[in-house]
């Protein structure tokens, strides 16, 4: 894995997500090179992983290419230029089942 990609997990890794799955998009798309999909309990939570997430990033000179909602919502994306972060509410990420989509 690389660089930035470490920096991320260990970012999710102390917002205490849960179920992170990484995903190489390298021979899929050329818009990015990992996909990471994590859950958290409630939309609360799940926003303050991603502000979390995006707060970490920026210390440690990532590029953001989005800004982080600051609604309650039940999915959030985070985009660091060479990986894309989806934080779900756990029913959410069910519905979308991009983890389906991503592993094909």
């Amino acid at each position: 894995m690389n660089d930035v990609l470490d920096k991320i997990l260990k970012s999710l890794d102390k917002a205490v997500v849960e179920d992170v799955k990484v995903y190489d998009m390298t021979s899929k798309t050329p818009f990015y090179d990992y996909a990471v999909i994590a859950s958290a309990n409630t939309p609360r939570q799940a926003q303050a992983a991603a502000n979390y997430l995006k707060d970490d990033a920026i210390k440690d000179g990532l590029t953001l290419r989005n800004n982080v909602p600051t609604t309650e919502s039940n999915w959030f994306l985070v985009d660091l230029n060479e990986v894309i972060v989806h934080i779900f509410v756990k029913e959410t990420r069910a519905f979308y089942n991009l983890d389906e989509m991503y592993s094909k």
